[in-house]
């Protein structure tokens, strides 16, 4: 090989290990702008249908509808901050994998944080409920469970495909699964006091569905401490 031949060889290198870095770099930019819209349109939903099932709870006098309504809210601010954190990771794709999956751990605990806080706030009521149970307008309670449920299967679905590899639409996810859960639980309980005059079947679902989210909550927060410790270990 001649001079010449060897001093060109360098740059041919350089560049294509730039071409290999660009191209990380464009597959993680087509990648998040996918997560992005998921979440931009999980939120749409959520956030739209939150307040007529305020409505529905209130005219119904349902606990598990308001429970519901509660988990929507919620809902609504997890999604508003995971998109966040997606749609900046987008934008600063050149700051690593690490930092990518620090930024959404925190945005995942907080996510789960919040998850437990309502599911204690909505079993405290639910307990007083079972004590002094109170009339509820099952009709309007379950045409409101049965659009709800409806809407969050949609957000369900449409998050699916991002929850396996990113932590952050994971927490959403569950944030939507907890108020999926709800509206089954609301539609069983409106079906038995139709058929039975069982009041209480209104507080048990919500304690059932706090149930369920207080264990993916939790287990949404182990995980997302580990990938803390890793990233600080790295």
């Amino acid at each position: 090989m001649s001079v010449t031949e060897r001093v060109a060889a360098p740059p041919a290198a350089h560049e294509h290990a730039d071409c290999t870095h660009h191209a990380a770099l464009d597959a993680a930019r087509e990648g998040r702008p996918d997560i992005t819209r998921r979440l931009a349109w999980a939120l749409v939903l959520t956030a739209g249908f939150m307040f007529a099932e305020v409505a529905g709870g209130i005219v119904a006098n349902s606990l598990a509808l308001l429970a519901d309504a509660g988990h929507m809210l919620t809902d609504a601010g997890a999604l508003a901050l995971a998109l966040s954190v997606a749609w900046w990771n987008a934008r600063r794709a050149g700051d690593g994998a690490t930092v990518h999956r620090r930024r959404e751990a925190w945005a995942a605990t907080v996510n789960a944080v919040v998850l437990l806080i309502v599911c204690v706030a909505i079993a405290v009521e639910a307990v007083q409920r079972l004590q002094a149970p109170e009339p509820v307008a099952t009709g309007v309670m379950l045409a409101v469970a049965v659009v709800g449920l409806a809407v969050n299967l949609g957000a369900a679905a449409i998050l699916r495909p991002a929850v396996r590899d990113n932590l952050n639409a994971r927490g959403a996810y569950l944030h939507v699964l907890g108020d999926l859960l709800g509206s089954v639980g609301t539609i069983a309980a409106a079906l038995i006091i139709r058929q039975t005059g069982f009041l209480a079947a209104d507080a048990i679902a919500s304690l059932a569905v706090c149930a369920l989210v207080l264990k993916a909550s939790l287990g949404l927060l182990r995980d997302a401490a580990g990938v803390l410790r890793s990233a600080s270990g790295s």
